[in-house]
Formats: C-alpha cells, sequence, structure tokens
C-alpha cells in the first residue's frame, strides 16, 4: 500500500526526498551554534539533558538559553532524549562567543559569526557538536513531515487540483529560510508540523465530517502544539471555529460539544501542566512577560512597526541567514518579490470571480486557511510590538497556508494547459535558489580568511609586533568613496610565536584632522581566526570593507590606522607595537585614499555660489584656479592671520603641490610663512579627482619682533618632493605669468604695540 501511495503521488515524493536532501545540505554547511537562536536553544536541551529538569527563568541572571528557556518543553525533552548518552562537557568552549559579531547587520561582510569555530567542530563530530547535529536531523525530519502534509493539506481543499497541490508543495520545500532553520536547533521545525498536521484536521474536519479519529488526532495534535511553543497556541481558537463551522453546517452541536470537551481534557493533561508551572514560578500564563524581560523590550507604534520593519519581515520568510545578517543578492528577492505580487494579484482576481459567480461555498475551506494565517499574524505583531522579533520566519507555523494560497494566486494567471510545464518551471526556478543559497551565501559567510605565502607586491609593509601578533602588511586600495560607503582594506597577520589569548584588532578611518570616520573592531580574519589559533609564521589575508560615517568634513584624504588591543575584565587595553627587532614602534598610519561629499557633482559645478563673491587670482598649470577675497585687515606682532585661500580644480593635477602662504615686507623678505598641502595636508593635490572647490585657510604666525608698517601676502604652489623645491608658474586671465611665480592676494598692516 505504501508502495502504491508512493508511485500516486510520486512528483510531491520526490519534492519531499529532495527537501531533505537539501536540508542536510543546509544543517552541515551552516556551522554549529551560526544558526538562528540556535546558540539558545541548545542549551535548553543539554540542562533538560543533563538535570532531567527544566530551566527556571531569572530575570537579571544570565544563562546560556537566554530567553528560550521560557518556551513550553516538548522539542527539549524529545531532543534530550535523542542525545542524553553523549558528553557534552565541552558545551561552554564550543560555545565561545565573537564579541565583535555582527548580529542583524547584514549589509557589513566581516564578523558574520556568532561564535569562535575551532577544528573541535570537525568531524567526526563528538561532544557537543555531535549533539547539534543530531538534533538537526531531528528538526528535518519534523520538517520533512511538513513539506508532505502541506500537499494534502492543498488536496483537502481542491481534490482535483493535484498540480496546485504540487506547487504549494514545491514553494513550501524549496524555501531557502524554511530549509535553513529546518536544518537548525529550533522548536519551529516540531511546532510548525503540528500546526500544519491540526490545520488538515480542520479542513478534513469541515470538508468530510467529525469522526472519532478525526477528534482524536485534533486533541492530540493542539495539545502538543501548545506545548512545544507559544505561537503552537493559535490552534485553539481554530479548533473552536471550526467546531463552530462543522456545528452549524451538519447540525451536530452534540458532536462538537463533546469534541470540545474531549479536547480541553486531552489539553489540560498533556499541556496544562506547563502553563500552571508558569503561574507558580511567574505570576502569569503564558511566560510572556517573563521572556521580554529577558531577551529585552521595546516601545513602537503599529504604524512605525510596519512602516519601518515590513522589508526586513518580508525578507526573512524567503532568505535571511545567520543572526540575521547574510543577505540573498538583490536578484533573489526580486524573484521572489515577482512571485508575491503575481500571487497577490491572483488572489484577488480569483476572490472577484468567486463573488461575483455567487461562489460563497468555495471560499469555506480557503477561508479556514485565512483565519489561521490572521490568528497567527496577529501573534506576531503582538510579539514584535514587544520585543525586537520582526522576522518573517515567525509566519512558518502557516507556512503550508500561505504557499497554498501563493500557488493558487500564480496559477490563477496560467491556462490549465500550461499549468504542468508553468509548475516545472518555477519549481526549477526555487530549487536553484534553493541550492545555490548554502555554497553561495551561508558557506562563504563564515569561510576563514585565506593564508597567504608571502606578502603581496601592492601591499604596504609594515612589520610592526603587537605581543606576537605581526602586522605584516596593509593594502589599501587608493579608494574614492563618500560619507555613508564601505571603504577596503586588507590587513596582513602573521603570529610569530604561539598566542595564549584571543587579541582584538582595530582598524580606524580617519578623514580631517585625524577625525575618527568609520572604525571596526574584530579578531583577525573579520572573527575568523582568534589569535589563538593562529598558526606561526603563516600569513593571513584580513579583508574588510569599512563603512564610513554618514556625515564628516569633506572632500579629504581617508586614513587608516592599524593596531591590536586585548580585554581583560571589562577593560580593554591597546598593545604598544615594536619592531620585529623589538624596538618601539610609532602608529600605524596609511592613506587609503579620498572621500567625497555625497552631492560632490552639485558644489563642484561651473559657476559654483561659494565663489561668487570672491576675486579670480590665477591658474596654476591645467588644473587650478585660485579665488580669493579682497585681503587687507590689520593686525599685531605674533597675532595668528588665518588667510582663507579658494582652490577650483579644472583638470588632473599634474603633482603633489605644496601651498606657500609668504608675508613680504617692503624689501621683499619673508616675514613670515605658512606652507602645507591643502587643507594642511587633508586634501593633498595629488588625490584631486573630483572637480571640486575647496576653501583652505592657511594660518600666518607674526613675530613678536615685527615692526609696524604694511606687508604683502603671496601664494604659490611647489614641489617639496624635489630638491631645488621648484615652483609651478601661475598664470593670470590674459595667460601672463606672475613675477616669481608667485601671486599676490592682499596685505596686512601691522601696527605697532
Amino acid at each position: 500500500m505504501l508502495i502504491f501511495a508512493v508511485s500516486k503521488h510520486r512528483h510531491v515524493a520526490l519534492v519531499v526526498a529532495a527537501f531533505g536532501t537539501l536540508a542536510t545540505i543546509y544543517s552541515l554547511v551552516t556551522p554549529v551554534f551560526e544558526a538562528s537562536d540556535e546558540i539558545s536553544h541548545y542549551p535548553v536541551v543539554e540542562y533538560v539533558a543533563r538535570t532531567g529538569n527544566l530551566p527556571v527563568q531569572i530575570v537579571g541572571t544570565k544563562s546560556l538559553w537566554e530567553q528560550e528557556g521560557s518556551q513550553p518543553p516538548l522539542y527539549y525533552a524529545i531532543a534530550a532524549a535523542l542525545t542524553s548518552w553523549i558528553d557534552t562537557r565541552d558545551l561552554q568552549v564550543i560555545r565561545t562567543r565573537n564579541p565583535h559579531a555582527k548580529l542583524g547587520i547584514p549589509l557589513d561582510p566581516d564578523n558574520k559569526n556568532m561564535i569562535l569555530h575551532t577544528d573541535a567542530e570537525d568531524f567526526p563530530w563528538r561532544g557537543t557538536t555531535l549533539a547539534v547535529h543530531l538534533i538537526r536531523f531531528l528538526s528535518i525530519g519534523f520538517s520533512t513531515i511538513t513539506v508532505a502534509l502541506s500537499y494534502f493539506l492543498s488536496l483537502h481543499i481542491w481534490p482535483h487540483r493535484r498540480p496546485l497541490a504540487l506547487l504549494s508543495t514545491v514553494l513550501v520545500a524549496f524555501n531557502p529560510m524554511y530549509l535553513f532553520i529546518s536544518g537548525s536547533v529550533n522548536n519551529d521545525t516540531l511546532v510548525i508540523a503540528l500546526c500544519t498536521g491540526s490545520l488538515l484536521i480542520y479542513i478534513r474536519i469541515i470538508a468530510s465530517g467529525l469522526t472519532k479519529g478525526n477528534i482524536f488526532l485534533l486533541a492530540i495534535l493542539a495539545s502538543l502544539a501548545s506545548i512545544t511553543k507559544i505561537s503552537g497556541l493559535t490552534v485553539l481558537p481554530l479548533a473552536g471555529a471550526t467546531l463552530l463551522i462543522h456545528g452549524a453546517h451538519k447540525h451536530q452541536w452534540r458532536a462538537c460539544l463533546t469534541a470540545a470537551v474531549i479536547l480541553a481534557i486531552v489539553w489540560i493533561v498533556i499541556a496544562g501542566w506547563w502553563y500552571i508551572r508558569n503561574v507558580m514560578l511567574y505570576q502569569e500564563v503564558l511566560g510572556i512577560e517573563t521572556q521580554v524581560a529577558i531577551a529585552g523590550g521595546r516601545q513602537i507604534t503599529l504604524f512605525n512597526l510596519i512602516r519601518d520593519e515590513w522589508y526586513g519581515f518580508w525578507v526573512s520568510y524567503w532568505a535571511e541567514f545567520g543572526a540575521v545578517n547574510i543577505l540573498a543578492d538583490p536578484i533573489v528577492y526580486g524573484f521572489y518579490g515577482l512571485i508575491t505580487l503575481v500571487a497577490w494579484a491572483g488572489l484577488i482576481v480569483g476572490i472577484v470571480n468567486v463573488v461575483r459567480k455567487r461562489l460563497q461555498p468555495e471560499i469555506l475551506l480557503p477561508g479556514i486557511l485565512a483565519f489561521d494565517i490572521g490568528l497567527v499574524f496577529v501573534g506576531f505583531i503582538k510579539w514584535t510590538l514587544m520585543t525586537y522579533a520582526s522576522q518573517g520566519r515567525l509566519m512558518f507555523p502557516v507556512i503550508a497556508a500561505l504557499s497554498v494560497f501563493t500557488a493558487k494566486g500564480v496559477l490563477n494567471f496560467v491556462p490549465i494547459r500550461f499549468q504542468k510545464f508553468s509548475i516545472l518551471l518555477l519549481a526549477a526556478a526555487l530549487l536553484s535558489v534553493a541550492l545555490m543559497s548554502p555554497v553561495r551565501y551561508i558557506a562563504p559567510a563564515y569561510a576563514k580568511a585565506p593564508n597567504v605565502p608571502v606578502l603581496p607586491a601592492n601591499a604596504i609593509p609594515v612589520g610592526v609586533v603587537f605581543e606576537g601578533l605581526e602586522l605584516v602588511g596593509v593594502e589599501a586600495y587608493d579608494s574614492t568613496v563618500h560619507p555613508g560607503e564601505y571603504l577596503p582594506v586588507t590587513l596582513y597577520w602573521r603570529a610569530v610565536r604561539p598566542i595564549t589569548q584571543n587579541f582584538s584588532i582595530y582598524l580606524h578611518v580617519l578623514g580631517r584632522n585625524y577625525e575618527p570616520i568609520g572604525k571596526i573592531d574584530s579578531y583577525p580574519g573579520g572573527g575568523t581566526w582568534p589569535t589563538k589559533s593562529l598558526t606561526v609564521g603563516t600569513i593571513i589575508a584580513d579583508y574588510y570593507e569599512v563603512r564610513l560615517n554618514d556625515d564628516f568634513e569633506a572632500p579629504t584624504i581617508i586614513r587608516v590606522q592599524v593596531g591590536a588591543g586585548k580585554w581583560e575584565q571589562d577593560n580593554y587595553t591597546v598593545l604598544n607595537g615594536t619592531t620585529t627587532h623589538g624596538e618601539p614602534a610609532g602608529t600605524v598610519l596609511v592613506d587609503a585614499g579620498v572621500a567625497y561629499p555625497p552631492d560632490a557633482d552639485v558644489i563642484c559645478s561651473d559657476g559654483n555660489p561659494a565663489i561668487a563673491d570672491d576675486i579670480f587670482r590665477a591658474q596654476f598649470g591645467d588644473f587650478a584656479l585660485l579665488y580669493t577675497a579682497e585681503i587687507s585687515m590689520k593686525a599685531m606682532p605674533g597675532d595668528k592671520v588665518p588667510v582663507p585661500l579658494i582652490w577650483k580644480q579644472v583638470g588632473e593635477p599634474n603633482g603633489d603641490w605644496t601651498v606657500f602662504v609668504q608675508l613680504l615686507n617692503t624689501a621683499g623678505e619673508i616675514v613670515a610663512q605658512a606652507d602645507s598641502p591643502p587643507l594642511n595636508n587633508d586634501y593633498p593635490t595629488r588625490l584631486w579627482r573630483v572637480h571640486c572647490v575647496v576653501t583652505d585657510t592657511h594660518v600666518l604666525t607674526l613675530p613678536t619682533t615685527l615692526g609696524h608698517g604694511t606687508y604683502t601676502i603671496f601664494v604659490g604652489l611647489y614641489d617639496a618632493h624635489q630638491p631645488m623645491l621648484p615652483r609651478l608658474e601661475p598664470t593670470n586671465l590674459e595667460l601672463r605669468p606672475f613675477t616669481n611665480d608667485a601671486v599676490e592676494i592682499g596685505s596686512i598692516t601691522v601696527q605697532g604695540k
């Protein structure tokens, strides 16, 4: 009979088998404790297996299981029974957290890993690693049941629409996010199976009648779901609605009342004790307030929740991996967005047709699915208004119902004769994304930074050692960036001796006046190479993309400062670097490019209003125009006199020029001088890449012995890298050169004291 059933539904059997295979791949590719909330779920299992008791939550007391200790116990009890024979005393070691992990920050490429991974996780598995993988296989088993149930759920609603049932199953089985959760230690996998099974029973009751078997399954599944996760409680109001609908439709009120009584008795026996325990321990039935107090609460309006977090919710229904910090390619979300839009449009068209043709009875069974989705969604909204949890995967208890509607909406636009081909095409696309995701997105996020045999030729040698950790070199990419963008930098590290402590490294990006405009703190390798794991003598290439602040003064040169430090009892100590010979080394500082304002193309256009009231003074070469206001001021000996210059770039600079501002007496002698590249070397001409207008102020310090009189200010450019300090010839509007290659821009009258 089993062979006959498989043969009859061979296509869905292939989908179920493919799902099991894919979920196993996801499970094996994802490192231990890197799946969503697994780092907190597994400690509950370990505690139950080790002690035979359930954890008791104490607000303000840290625990390995964190808020997950407030969850109902069924999944954890089953997982504990499966793994109780394993010695998991290495849990604390395996679960060592990465202090620099970027949780919920998907755009940064580094520190995706929540924990520090070592070869203790390698196959053959042992200890905690073995236990985690066995429970992941258990989760895959639960989710495989869900996939099969989703097929029969659709068939019970539309018995003669097997292609529709197949497509709805494909939408469940090849959802990358569902595959990711299925291959993890997570009680969602069991509650989703139980909720899907309960929904199928409700549909059977309305479609086929209230049999003893249905009543028994209804009571058991609803009770088990209630003791697996709080979201499983949504099956209870759905059960009540189902019995009311059946009673009204079949006029079997006594049978419905009997079923309700049986459901209540079974629920009290199986699940009631858990909720009584909550009242006794936490003075609340559900334990939600305790869970929120541990997880961290928030206050947000419904409007702001929907406005700010709807996209993250939608993305995390389809594909957002790790600690909500690994995204797929934009084209993937475009693909799922197209499916969603077509499905919604198709459903609207279908509802209009049903109403127009007065086929309201056809709405009854789909209405049960919609009601179930609504219950779960209301629970989700209530939960996310209390704490940070706007993840679409929390809708997976109704993933089968959502997939049925999605399939129905899509197929409403496809003629029946083309449906098989369309389903095959869509299934192939969904399968392709599901196959690609672990290889393209998940595995690379946790891959260790690569080793290199020698420092690359285009890297800048450094050779500074921080207590055994050598910064061999820095590779900056001479980038042109804007505020809010990412600056690429590669650091090359090497352990020169065994290191017994995990040092943090820091990478600070500095702008004008060495102001910090971006930073990264990490373990080497973007968190993948804690220093205790480094092999002596091996160089690792440590690539980063540093996000710059959204607002800072620009244009400016970008400098990168690199160093290391260590944490000791919550105190961070910066390590002093030495040369490879043990001598003190200075700060490691490397030029990395230039940053421009986000609206550089606007402020740097011709006729810029910033120079409208200033006077054109000279053109230097083919790349710079000099403007200044009319300078005629009075000062005292010893004063510091600012001289503002305005440079407008009109071409590509042909060198790295230094600005000189000189104050000359009537005999042509220099009495004060201020030399530096533009913006005090924060915007040297070698970095002039966008035709930008900049105000460049130089400060003349007048000698305290300077006599009274009128002194003339001259400005020019010279090459400080050449022995004779050759000047760049400036020209006026008639292209005539200035005497001594210096431009007179005004005067200062010095008054005696």
